[in-house]
């Protein structure tokens, strides 16, 4: 009848690393992707990453149309002021920002579930505490799933409270408040559509450590440290390498980072809508 169906993929990460969710999670993303590139016009993704993983996806698993459906891609926007941003302060948020403010405080951002490198990060920053490192960590997310051993090794930490900070569903005003508080976000996610804390923390000036993924090559560029490794000794070494060069300043500059509105966002989208091919 001529009509277009568009959707927008934010990941399919679940199609490659099933571990990362619960079964029935992975099988009913494999079951919405083949459905919808069978039926859809075009699939628009949230960044180049994405779309790249798509294509190969359809490479390996072939529509049986006759024309597969456009791929293409467009950033996310992060003017969270120009939304609906929850507000509210719990009673202890000035003491909990006072003591990030008290050391070097670094922040991570998203829900625990096993793809973010919450196990990761927390077993880094044990290695540094250890050697007398005295640093911050805090961590900002809800509990997902499959972290039950996680979410319990937080709450029953001897760092708890001191140099170990979990706010759990916090409101985004609130959550600014962190962000200008830390001296740098973690971002050690293991996989990621966009990487939308990166945008968050370069509003507000905020330098990045950042696991060397495309996605993340492609919001941040230049502007963001970068490391490699599984291990918790190689977040650790991340670290330190980051503070020598954050005492000299030379610590990439997270204000470089294009940022776009939503308004600019949706009319991202809607280039993409009207293209030809």
């Amino acid at each position: 009848l001529g009509l277009q169906v568009y959707f927008v993929v934010y990941d399919i990460l679940l199609v490659e690393r099933p571990e990362w969710a619960p079964e029935e999670a992975a099988v009913g993303l494999k079951n919405w992707l083949s459905c919808v590139t069978q039926v859809s016009t075009g699939l628009l993704c949230i960044s180049e990453s994405v779309a790249n993983d798509v294509r190969l996806w359809l490479q390996k698993n072939p529509s049986l149309r006759h024309q597969p459906p456009k791929i293409a891609s467009f950033h996310l926007g992060a003017d969270v002021e120009n939304s609906a941003p929850s507000k509210g302060l719990p009673a202890d948020a000035a003491k909990i920002l006072k003591a990030i403010h008290s050391k070097t405080s670094f922040l991570t951002v998203g829900t625990l579930e096993p793809r973010k490198g919450h196990l990761q990060t927390l077993a880094a920053f044990e290695l540094l505490w250890h050697q007398q490192i005295d640093v911050n960590l805090v961590i900002v997310g809800k509990k997902g799933w499959m972290v039950d051993e996680l979410a319990e090794r937080i709450n029953n930490h001897s760092e708890l409270g001191k140099r170990l900070f979990w706010l759990d569903g916090i409101s985004d005003e609130y959550l600014e408040y962190i962000y200008k508080a830390s001296a740098c976000l973690v971002s050690a996610s293991e996989g990621e559509g966009f990487g939308l804390p990166l945008i968050e923390a370069a509003k507000q000036g905020i330098p990045i450590l950042a696991r060397d993924l495309s996605v993340f090559r492609e919001v941040a560029g230049e502007h963001a440290f970068y490391f490699a490794g599984l291990a918790p000794q190689d977040l650790a070494d991340a670290v330190q390498q980051w503070l020598r060069l954050n005492q000299t300043t030379q610590t990439p500059d997270s204000k470089n980072i294009p940022i776009l509105t939503w308004a600019q966002s949706a009319e991202q989208l809607v280039g993409k809508l009207l293209m030809k091919s």
